[in-house]
């Protein structure tokens, strides 16, 4: 049986439910819906260490955001959701399973009144993981699929579509990948995954992760790619960046030393909050939004478990998505002078919500400045 005496329901402004919960002595786990416009929310689950609790909570909330989006940009109709389970990633054997096994009585315990959060894999879990978790709950996708190709697939479509997009103005007109210098940070599944595609494209690849072991992996394979030191990739003089790893990594702190022509990876949250979109795009880079170039690993779930699509008709859709809304968002950006970080929320609320912003004559960071802070920072 679940205990549910160690559940706190938390009060977010603007988040549907938010749940804590210890599943085990001294792990503690949250589960954040954050819409259900579109349908019960979806949403992977990751294992992570973090500095305090309330950076888990931020992260939870600004991952369980960004699914909203992230799902009604690739048209799916679903809705937003998060979980993350606090502790050291590297758990193993009973205790692992044990972690695992009460998270899934969590997720069944949210659930308890009705279909409203199916969660899966993320970073730091696995397909077994979901395995350990669907024998306590029903409300599980990716037992069946592993979305980490996929995602890495709707990266790849992303970069093509961006190199291609803006050929013109930043590539001498040259729209294929062939020679690109590419830089891939994070050489987990995703991004080794990317790097195949890239190099079938005839990219040059360059390589960071902050595992060493990963990097002797991927030169197995790729022997001929240039290793990037992981303290210094923000100097490396390629045309398109690939973060495959943590957020928020285009910040203040290293804006000025970047000089890349494209940003497309799979990481989430990759930069630090929307000023630095804006501050990007000033200086002619392009930014493709993350929850556009990572949907590919939802993308799978819905179309090969849900819908019982194949693997062909997976990837067509895939594609066909992508360029669908980052040709949106280009657009949008130019149409209304936006950076692209804020062109692609401009038209994803419209999608979500059915309506256009509004700017009307009061703020309510003025009129409500408590409620309004709650927001995380785009």
């Amino acid at each position: 049986m679940f205990d549910e005496s160690k559940v706190t329901r938390m009060s977010i402004p603007q988040w549907e439910a938010v749940y804590r919960a210890e599943i085990a002595p001294g792990v503690v786990s949250i589960i954040a819906v954050h819409d259900t416009s579109r349908g019960w929310a979806l949403g992977g689950c990751r294992m992570t260490q973090y500095n305090n609790e309330s950076e888990a909570l931020t992260d939870v909330l600004r991952l369980s955001r960004g699914m909203t989006f992230k799902n009604a940009v690739a048209e799916l109709p679903l809705g937003g959701g998060k979980s993350v389970i606090i502790c050291d990633p590297k758990v193993e054997g009973r205790e692992r399973e044990t972690i695992l096994q009460e998270f899934g009585k969590f997720v069944a315990w949210v659930n308890r009144e009705g279909d409203r959060y199916y969660t899966a894999e993320d970073m730091n879990t696995t397909v077994p993981d979901m395995h350990i978790v669907h024998e306590h709950t029903k409300n599980i996708f990716g037992i069946i699929v592993d979305p980490s190709p996929w995602t890495a697939w709707g990266v790849f479509a992303s970069i093509e579509f961006a190199v291609n997009y803006f050929a013109m103005d930043l590539f001498d007109g040259k729209r294929s990948l062939e020679g690109k210098k590419v830089l891939v940070q994070g050489l987990g599944k995703v991004g080794t995954s990317l790097l195949g595609y890239l190099h079938g494209a005839g990219a040059e690849l360059f390589i960071s992760d902050i595992r060493p072991e990963n990097v002797e992996r991927v030169l197995t394979n790729y022997p001929e790619a240039t290793i990037i030191d992981p303290n210094n990739w923000e100097s490396a003089e390629v045309d398109v960046f690939v973060p495959c790893a943590r957020g928020e990594v285009v910040n203040r702190g290293n804006l000025d030393m970047i000089r890349y022509k494209i940003i497309c990876g799979a990481a989430n949250n990759q930069l630090q909050n929307s000023s630095i979109g804006k501050a990007l795009q000033a200086r002619g880079v392009v930014y493709c939004p993350d929850y556009i170039a990572n949907m590919g690993g939802v993308c799978s779930i819905q179309y090969l478990e849900i819908e019982k699509l194949s693997e062909e008709q997976t990837r067509a859709k895939i594609t066909r998505t992508i360029r669908k809304m980052l040709g949106l968002t280009f657009r949008t950006a130019f149409r209304n002078n936006l950076s692209f970080n804020k062109a692609v929320d401009f038209a994803v609320k419209k999608i979500i919500w059915g309506h256009e912003e509004t700017n009307l004559s009061f703020s309510n960071q003025e009129l409500f400045p408590l409620t309004f802070s709650t927001e995380p920072v785009d």
